[in-house]
């Protein structure tokens, strides 16, 4: 608590300046530790196999972080990041448990090649849901056998109103979406089974209202976004606060933009990446880091660059860094496609093979359009995930290279796919199933993904 407490004396205290200036300063400075330590994309890989290159990443994140520092944007004031202090804390390790009763997982410390496959997480991930169909989305996720955890999304409304942003309504929303996580893990008979979330509110005292062992307890890791390239404010320091007061487990999450104002090529994404990573564990003291880089053409998070970047730091942390990781996918196309399938097998190989621990998703459309979440997508991300524990890195970028190039002249203008209650029959919470069409295609698509696995 007295490192939390001594980041956030400096955030009132450090330098002063716009948050442009911050910008423009991490863009400069990824971009020069890519040329100075010589790490370059060759527009073409997805999952590099070069442990000079990843340790080279790393030590080049560690410099963006102690040089830039992170930016408050509430006292609009720099934090400043000593470079002892990260090697001093790098390689602590606090082990990660989470869930209740008979869903109590290990969550284990990966690295690239790992034959442990990753945890799989389930649900919307923030992406929105609708009122109506809130309940069965995130049950679809708690039947899968395969899902070991749910991620909440947003819901949309409130008694059929929309939620004012920033507003007590929030609190609301937040123990109506709480409420119905859980009922979802009670009907699938696996109460226990830990929650990731709240993902409606925007105000920290929606998500500390719902910390109550009755709705997410100390072992549901509890969201604290933090904002992206290299910033923070005061919500996240709220949150921090107050989770470790209360012992609780929580996540830093951030989603940096690709051709955004700070990242400008897939090396400095990969260096961001680390340095974020890195800010989670030191500055917030969260359990565990996500991160969810999307591409500014696209807002999703399956495009070459960002895999390959991903894929890069992942590496990068496990080989230098005791501390867990997990990625979100936002997937450019909707449920019932093809192109969602083949987005979620081509990161949820590279993701694998390169150490991620948790795998967290997936979310259709982006997550902008209502209902684009199901667990017949979270059952196959997990599928794919245990497949790629028997690959290499070298033979997981040619499988992923096959499965991107059969979607990749669609990341413009991707398939719209079906809401969740176009994929899915449902005659009650105790009886829903994907519809034949879906279930097709999800065996189609697993079967060709086997043959480039085993063959």
């Amino acid at each position: 608590m007295s490192q939390l407490y001594n980041y956030l004396k400096s955030a009132t205290e450090g330098e002063k300046k716009k948050e442009t200036k911050h910008d423009m300063a991490v863009f400069q400075k990824a971009e020069e530790l890519a040329g100075e330590y010589d790490i370059s994309y060759d527009g073409e890989s997805f999952v590099p196999d070069n442990d000079e290159l990843a340790d080279s990443v790393f030590e080049a994140g560690v410099e963006l972080l102690s040089s830039i520092g992170i930016y408050c944007i509430d006292t609009e004031r720099t934090i400043p990041i000593d470079e002892n202090d990260i090697y001093r804390s790098i390689h602590a390790l606090k082990e990660l448990e989470i869930g209740r009763r008979r869903e109590k997982i290990p969550v284990p410390e990966r690295c690239s090649m790992d034959p442990v496959p990753p945890v799989i997480i389930g649900g919307p991930m923030g992406g929105t849901v609708s009122e109506e169909n809130f309940l069965n989305v995130h049950l679809s996720s708690a039947n899968e056998p395969l899902v070991q955890g749910l991620y909440a999304g947003v819901i949309d409304k409130l008694g059929g109103e929309r939620i004012k942003p920033r507003s007590p309504l929030e609190m609301y929303a937040a123990l109506k979406e709480a409420r119905l996580e859980k009922l979802a893990t009670k009907i699938a008979g696996r109460e226990g089974l830990t929650l990731m979330g709240p993902g409606t509110p925007t105000i920290s005292q929606a998500y500390m209202l719902v910390s109550d062992d009755e709705l997410y307890s100390k072992y549901d890791p509890q969201e604290v976004s933090q904002l992206d390239e290299l910033k923070t404010d005061y919500e996240t320091f709220y949150k921090s606060i107050y989770h470790q007061e209360h012992g609780n487990h929580y996540l830093s999450g951030q989603c940096p933009i690709f051709g955004g104002a700070s990242i400008a090529s897939a090396p400095g994404l990969a260096i961001v990446d680390v340095a974020e990573t890195i800010q989670a564990k030191l500055v917030t003291g969260a359990s565990f880091h996500v991160s969810g880089a999307i591409h500014v053409n696209t807002n999703s998070s399956s495009t070459k660059e960002i895999i390959w970047a991903s894929s890069l730091s992942s590496i990068a942390i496990s080989r230098n860094m005791n501390y867990y990781k997990a990625r979100y996918y936002w997937n450019q196309a909707g449920c019932c496609t093809d192109m969602m399938f083949y987005e979620t097998a081509a990161q949820a190989i590279a993701d694998t093979v390169s150490g991620r621990d948790m795998l967290i998703g997936p979310v259709g459309a982006r997550g902008g359009t209502a209902d684009h979440s199901t667990g017949l997508e979270s059952r196959f991300m997990g599928e794919i995930a245990y497949m790629a524990t028997d690959l290499n890195l070298s033979d997981a970028n040619e499988i992923v290279g096959k499965i991107y190039y059969k979607y990749e002249d669609r990341l413009t203008n991707p398939p719209a796919g079906k809401p969740f209650n176009e994929c899915y029959v449902v005659n009650s919470e105790y009886d829903m199933k994907p519809i034949d069409e879906y279930m097709s295609l999800y065996k189609r698509i697993l079967s060709e993904i086997e043959d480039y696995c085993y063959q």
